[in-house]
């Protein structure tokens, strides 16, 4: 049984469970855009992939921004600040290590950055479809070289790769059934 919010961490910590092992992952907040990178026509993080609520209107997979349309958003000059302003996909990072073909519409997978013990780490939600076996050995290859972890999911299945340290974290909470990430699905745009 998954222990409450505020029931203490499993772990033996002393701490609550949701200031330690139940904690969510904070998603970075927005910078300055990749230069020449713009959204354009994509709105993949409106169609509900990553969720959060606009205006009072739950978006989740599913249901999408009920603001969202072929164009674009439908209220972009009053956008809230979050989820809407505050997110930027990995694509779109300024320092961005992300090929133009992984743009999120493209690809079908929004890369989500980060942090991993004060450390730069990635997710990949799915957006229509589940990571392939070629973007995967992408990212294997980039997290090797970088010392990156990522999460990513397959299926139901939530999985994760990176150095020794990471792995070993990622055994300890999948032995105790808790959730690898917190799905990514905090904030949208």
């Amino acid at each position: 049984m998954k222990p409450g919010r505020n029931d203490p961490c499993p772990c033996g910590s002393g701490k609550k469970y949701k200031k330690c092992c139940g904690a969510t992952i904070p998603i970075a907040s927005a910078p300055a855009t990749s230069a020449g990178r713009r959204c354009g026509e994509c709105t993949t993080c409106c169609g509900g992939w990553v969720a959060g609520t606009m205006h009072g209107h739950e978006v989740k997979p599913g249901s999408p921004c009920p603001f969202v349309r072929a164009e674009g958003c439908s209220i972009y000059e009053r956008r809230p600040t979050h989820p809407c302003k505050s997110f930027v996909c990995g694509w779109l990072l300024p320092d961005s290590p992300l090929p133009e073909e992984f743009r999120p519409d493209k690809l079908g997978v929004i890369f989500v950055r980060i942090a991993w013990r004060g450390r730069p780490a990635w997710i990949l939600v799915s957006a229509g479809r589940d990571p392939d076996e070629s973007l995967l050995e992408w990212m294997r290859r980039y997290s090797m070289s970088t010392g990156e972890p990522f999460f990513y999911g397959q299926g139901s299945e939530q999985l994760g790769f990176g150095p020794v340290e990471f792995q070993r974290e990622m055994l300890l909470k999948a032995q105790r059934g808790e959730f690898l990430w917190s799905s990514g699905r905090s904030s949208a745009k």
